[in-house]
């Protein structure tokens, strides 16, 4: 399929702009220059009237031209092979052991609304699980592991939904520099870490521009969720071409892909997508 007409660059080419005009106030002022130059590379990539690179066989002088692409990892395809070869390059650097991917999660409501608003504020977040972890860690006795963070802001529905993807070696080295493994993580220690160091950002914060109307939301959020925020650590990821694999459809694939898009208009977008315990598709049509 030409890359002009896949349904992603279709719906942006022919709606987005008009959207922009109306709804660019409900963004962050300082999202807003890179929300539309990310914009203009994607429709850009794959247009040879935008650049090419020329080659010609010297035999038959054939000239073939290869449009540029756009390098963002905001383009679905360029974004792809970014993230595949981020990927191959870093199993040179795994550690030959079992490993689990985590995800932390934000409870829905207030507390994902503000690090919409407050943007800088994400790449706390992503230190925020690597604490938890080290935290969680420390309370077997193992004082240095590894682990890999990225950051997702939308869900499978392409909903606001801050969260951490996190591959962590199932196991360390003691005190000692003695090789630990462990059975299963401390959930509960885990999930209340991940509360304290979520929370202990939102604090400072609070401190910094002194809100007492958002320090009084961080003690209630401890009320409210008295064993912590949902984190999950099931899947077992095993050798490095899986665990290859699952950093690079984590690390910057795009918010939906072409091919689940089953219909567009004017007005609609529909699209599928699929709960991670389930493999039934799920139809979801928004304006």
């Amino acid at each position: 399929m030409n890359s002009l007409n896949k349904p992603l660059k279709q719906i942006l080419s022919k709606y987005f702009f008009k959207y922009w005009r109306c709804n660019n106030h409900k963004f962050p002022s300082s999202l807003k220059d890179n929300i539309l130059h990310n914009v203009n590379r994607f429709l850009e990539c794959g247009d040879p009237k935008v650049g090419y690179t020329s080659f010609i066989c010297l035999k038959c002088k054939t000239i073939h031209k290869t449009p540029f692409s756009c390098k963002s990892r905001f383009c679905s395809s360029c974004g792809r092979a970014y993230s595949e070869t981020w990927a191959h390059n870093l199993t040179n650097n795994l550690i030959n052991c079992s490993h689990r991917h985590a995800v932390f999660s934000l409870p829905n409501g207030w507390l994902r609304n503000i690090f919409f608003k407050k943007r800088h504020l994400l790449k706390d977040l992503a230190e925020a699980s690597y604490l938890a972890l080290k935290y969680s860690f420390n309370k077997m006795g193992i004082s240095t592991f590894g682990s890999i963070s990225t950051i997702h802001t939308f869900s499978r529905k392409i909903e606001w939904n801050p969260h951490i993807h996190c591959l962590v070696t199932f196991g360390g080295l003691n005190k000692s520099n003695q090789w630990k493994n462990i059975k299963n993580l401390p959930w509960q220690v885990l999930r209340k870490a991940w509360q304290k160091c979520v929370l202990d950002i939102i604090a400072k914060y609070a401190k910094n521009i002194n809100s007492q109307h958002l320090k009084n939301k961080v003690s209630l959020t401890y009320k409210r969720y008295p064993n912590g925020f949902y984190v999950n650590a099931k899947s077992k990821v095993g050798n490095f071409k899986i665990i290859a694999k699952y950093i690079g459809r984590y690390l910057a694939r795009p918010a939906v892909a072409d091919y689940r898009i089953i219909f567009f208009n004017s007005k609609i977008v529909k699209f599928w997508y699929q709960n991670p315990d389930s493999k039934k598709k799920l139809i979801i049509t928004l304006t």
